[in-house]
């Protein structure tokens, strides 16, 4: 269920000119094509030695 408060809050903030709002770029977004391959061959390494998974989830 959601309600609003009927109280209204107000906050002081630093303008933009002292305060950079803008977030990092993300990571998915600075991976060179061989730096992802490599990401996905560990990740499917870890999957297929080390991740528990069900022997009927197994091919």
């Amino acid at each position: 269920r959601l309600q609003f408060s009927p109280r209204i809050a107000v906050h002081d903030t630093y303008h933009a000119n002292e305060y950079d709002r803008r977030g990092d770029i993300a990571t998915c977004n600075r991976l060179t094509p061989l730096l992802a391959q490599r990401i996905k061959e560990e990740l499917n390494s870890f999957k297929m030695d080390e991740m528990a998974v069900a022997q009927d989830s197994r091919i």
